[in-house]
Order: structure tokens, then C-alpha cells, then sequence
């Protein structure tokens, strides 16, 4: 097993971390075994490229991200890892009193603001694209945009055009500029049917952001980003277990919690807020690195 040296040490499968660390552990694709473990993403992320990383954490919610991947944002910004937060809806459905019916999209951006900056995001690497609160089954794909729907520079809507936007959207890294090399989403399997729209549209996006199509939206680019699904509201799909584990010391924690808790207009998220508090502090991400059906693939289903 490789190790970085990290502070803190593992207890019966339980990581203890020193306050302001984290620990990465990846276990083995066969088995529950630990095969990695530091307190750096090049320690447990495949193909690390030092000075080439940029991270961008596709949030169906405002609040997604930081329930579910808060420690990795905050552990990306302390290592100096472009990170950008986008945030597909624009929140209208989370009102809890009638009170708040007619500002709570406005509210809730700045609660955005808040949480993320606990974690050292500023407001420039937050994007907001706007899409209707529990609407996202009606923005598949891409098309004309009509009165009333979020529209880009050019007069589309739908997902794939934003997506395939924001995967194209090169920032400045040392001189250099970058692609995102990494993109967190929640599962494909979360209760929450617009995570399930999010989830279901990255992947062509990802495809359309790798060849010469929409060409408006910027240069393609010439590698997929690694593809990390994590968990909001329910755990990963049936039969799929995560790659790897974060753990946060004491301080890392409570940074999160500031983060989740900056939403104090989602009195619904309450129960998740508990679970947070009284549950380990703990992460996981399942990595896949995206690729196409290649002819053959299901060949060893007939070596008999």
C-alpha cells in the first residue's frame, strides 16, 4: 500500500485525522482493502497531474455540494485547485413558510455565497445557471430557448448547452489555461428527480464537450475529466461501491457544517443537517473515467 504522510492514524476500518486535515484512502476495485491512503488528492486520484488539476463540482442545488462533497472543496481550495461550483436551479421550490414564497430565490443565492466562501470559493467561481427548482425534466438535451426559459449567449437552453459550456470553460493555472480535469455530481440513483436529470445529462454533455460540436461554446476539449458520483440523499446505485473515502479532522468538519448551515432558509434539509452532525465525518466519491461502447466489450460473456 502506498501512503503520503498524513496526520492521524486508522482504528478497526475508522480513520482519526488531526484538526485541519484530511485523510484520502482508495480501496482496491476486487476488494474492501486499502491500497491507498494520504492527505493529498494525488494520493488516491488516478492520473494526478501536478499544476494541471481543475476541479468543477456540478451542484443540481445550491446546497448539494456542500452536503455532499464540502470536505473535498475545501481540501481542493488549501492545495490551490481551481474550483468551480455550478449551480443548475435557482432554488424557488425551497421555500418552508409562505413568508418566503416571493424572495426565497434571491435568499438563497446569498446563503450560496456564504456557504461556499466557508470553504474558500469566492463569489466569481460560483455560476449560476437558473433552471426552474423541480423542473429539469423539461431541459433535456438543447434547443431554441422561448420566453420564460434560461437562455445562453447565443438563444439556446437546455442542459447539454450549459454543461458542454462549463466542461469547454477554461481557467488560468500558472499561466496556463485549464480544462476541468475532475467533475463531481451527485448519483444517478439519488431520490431528488433533479439529480437524477443532472446525472442523466453529463455524460452526453461530456461526449459533446470532446468533439467539434457547438462550436460558439469554445474549443473542445481534448481529454475527458475524471467523473466522480457522491451522495446527497441516498447512497450510490445498487451493486456500486465508492472508490474512495475522505475523512475530516475536527476543524475540517465544522468548516462543512458552516457551509451546510448557511442555508438556514432550508428548514427541509434539517434531517440531513442531523445525520451530518451525528454521523462520521466522512465522504466518499466513486471515480469512473468516462469512456464510449467499443465493439467486443461483451465478448468475454460467450468464451465458452
Amino acid at each position: 500500500m502506498s501512503s503520503a504522510s498524513c496526520p492521524g492514524t486508522t482504528n478497526g476500518g475508522r480513520s482519526t485525522v488531526a484538526d485541519d486535515a484530511v485523510l484520502f484512502e482508495r480501496r482496491s476495485q476486487s476488494g474492501h482493502e486499502v491500497i491507498s491512503r494520504g492527505c493529498d488528492f494525488a494520493s488516491v486520484f488516478t492520473d494526478w497531474r501536478p499544476g494541471r488539476e481543475s476541479f468543477v463540482f456540478f451542484a443540481p442545488h445550491d446546497d448539494d455540494a456542500a452536503i455532499g462533497v464540502a470536505l473535498a472543496i475545501r481540501q481542493a481550495r488549501r492545495e490551490s485547485i481551481p474550483v468551480r461550483i455550478i449551480v443548475v436551479t435557482d432554488g424557488r421550490n425551497g421555500y418552508v413558510t409562505l413568508r418566503d414564497r416571493a424572495t426565497i430565490v434571491e435568499r438563497r443565492v446569498e446563503e450560496t455565497i456564504t456557504s461556499y466562501a466557508a470553504l474558500g470559493v469566492p463569489e466569481s467561481d460560483i455560476t449560476f445557471l437558473n433552471f426552474p427548482d423541480g423542473g429539469l425534466h423539461s431541459y433535456f438535451g438543447r434547443r431554441l430557448a422561448v420566453p420564460g426559459d434560461p437562455r445562453d449567449d447565443h438563444g439556446y437552453t437546455g442542459l447539454e448547452s450549459f454543461f458542454v459550456r462549463e466542461l469547454r470553460r477554461r481557467v488560468d493555472c500558472g499561466g496556463a489555461l485549464i480544462a476541468p480535469s475532475r467533475i463531481f455530481v451527485p448519483s444517478w440513483a439519488d431520490y431528488h428527480q433533479d439529480h437524477v436529470a443532472v446525472a442523466r445529462e453529463i455524460p452526453i454533455s461530456l461526449f459533446h464537450a470532446m468533439g467539434g460540436i457547438w462550436p460558439e461554446y469554445g474549443a473542445s476539449i481534448d481529454r475527458a475529466p475524471y467523473l466522480y458520483w457522491h451522495c446527497v440523499y441516498c447512497g450510490l446505485p445498487d451493486g456500486r461501491e465508492p472508490s474512495i473515502r475522505i475523512t475530516g479532522g475536527h476543524k475540517a468538519f465544522e468548516d462543512k457544517m458552516r457551509a451546510v448551515e448557511a442555508y438556514n432558509s432550508q428548514g427541509q434539509i434539517a434531517t440531513i443537517v442531523s445525520e451530518l452532525r451525528t454521523g462520521p465525518p466522512v465522504e466518499y466519491l466513486l471515480e469512473e473515467n468516462f469512456s464510449l461502447y467499443k465493439p467486443g466489450f461483451y465478448d468475454y460473456c460467450f468464451r465458452g
